[in-house]
């Protein structure tokens, strides 16, 4: 499964007509499809979020990737995951055959930016579609999630002569040299899954869900080419995780380069702000002791917390900026009507002291109000600035 992030451009609910080169993809997949992840999501993600509607589903077909080496996966099931902030993830599953287990093929596989591996391939048609839909013909973050099952084998012995090579593809490491024991050791004990003969780990550059024979939904989904059961609860996971980095991602560049420009846009920035960070106050730490330790560790290891500490440095940067320069403008504001109220006062009590003295001589009644008035202004402009600077 690769999973693409990308920006979404106003206004987009869904493809109106299924784009060029997808055909529909069975009706038994379809439908089993449906139901599996209905039943995923309600029990990683809990019936209140479902109903608030925040994330929506658009599948968009199978593409058929042509003339494909024997290995290799013959087409794509695509669907586009949207999120009301503004942020997408292409989904792409696409089911290989059964073959031996040869990590430095997958890794090569897996390069999106490979001339002929198949994420490349895949990317290069869906791009003309990202355009039209996100302004851009790139993804801004990529994470492909291995899905790897073993029909006739116990995990634990079959680990021992594969542990270098599943790291090797967790890590999408295209060098030959192996590594060292220590650091295999480390990588396998980060192992979030709970079930006897299964694997579960999350990297910065890919995801692995790996389970032996014992995984009893791995043949019925075999046979309808569809991701197993067993690993939809972690593919939610990952789908939120990727809609998180995106969607901080997304108000970090806001704040970096279009910050609000007065106090009522600040308050709204604030209020798109707490909007966006729903997901990470909790939505997918709040059902299962599995989903907990796999998003604890995902916001973790793909720098969702580091990024979200980064937008709220960011926030409250902005916001001390802004309302500092409102203060100052405040305080000069403040300062000016001080100036001219006061010297407004005094040039009224020099006319009365002139009225009083010159009855008839009204020229020289207002020359002393303007005058008196200039220089009391003059003076208060003296003194009240050196206090304030």
């Amino acid at each position: 499964m690769l999973l693409f992030s990308t920006p979404l451009l106003p206004g987009f609910s869904g493809f109106a007509t299924t784009p060029e080169g997808f055909a529909p993809a069975p009706e038994a997949t379809r439908r089993a499809l449906a139901q599996w992840r209905e039943a995923a999501q309600a029990h990683v993600l809990g019936p209140a979020f479902i109903q608030a509607a925040r994330l929506a589903l658009h599948p968009l077909g199978r593409l058929d990737l042509g003339d494909a080496p024997v290995p290799e996966p013959r087409y794509a099931d695509v669907s586009l995951l949207t999120h009301v902030f503004g942020v997408a993830l292409w989904e792409v599953w696409l089911p290989a055959p059964r073959q031996a287990f040869d990590a430095a093929r997958w890794v090569a596989w897996l390069d999106p930016d490979g001339a002929d591996s198949v994420a490349g391939r895949v990317w290069r048609r869906l791009s003309a579609i990202s355009r039209c839909i996100a302004g851009t013909p790139d993804f801004s973050a990529y994470l492909p999630l291995s899905v790897i099952r073993l029909p006739a084998a116990d995990l634990d012995s079959w680990l021992g002569g594969h542990a270098q090579q599943t790291v090797s593809l967790l890590w999408r490491d295209p060098l030959d040299r192996p590594l060292k024991p220590e650091v295999v050791d480390g990588e396998l004990a980060r192992d979030s899954c709970a079930r006897v003969g299964g694997i579960t780990l999350i990297g910065r550059r890919s995801a692995l869900d790996l389970h032996d024979r014992h995984d009893g939904s791995a043949a019925e989904a075999e046979a309808l080419e569809l991701p197993p059961r067993s690993s939809l609860p972690f593919l939610i996971t990952l789908e939120l995780l990727c809609i998180e980095r995106a969607v901080l991602q997304s108000l970090y560049d806001r704040l970096a380069h279009a910050g609000p420009h007065s106090i009522d846009d600040l308050v709204a920035l604030k209020q798109d702000v707490m909007n966006g960070l729903e997901e990470y106050y909790g939505v997918t730490l709040a059902s299962t002791r599995f989903n907990d330790v796999v998003a604890e560790a995902g916001e973790d290891v793909l720098g969702i917390v580091d990024l979200f500490d980064a937008v709220t440095d960011r926030l409250e940067m902005v916001s001390f900026t802004l309302t500092t320069n409102y203060q100052r403008r405040m305080t000069l504001l403040q300062f000016w009507l001080t100036v001219v109220f006061g010297a407004t006062e005094i040039g009224f009590i020099a006319a009365s002291i002139a009225t009083w003295y010159y009855k008839s001589g009204l020229g020289t009644v207002l020359a002393w109000t303007v005058g008196a008035a200039a220089v009391s202004g003059a003076i208060l402009v003296a003194m009240l600035r050196r206090r304030i600077e």
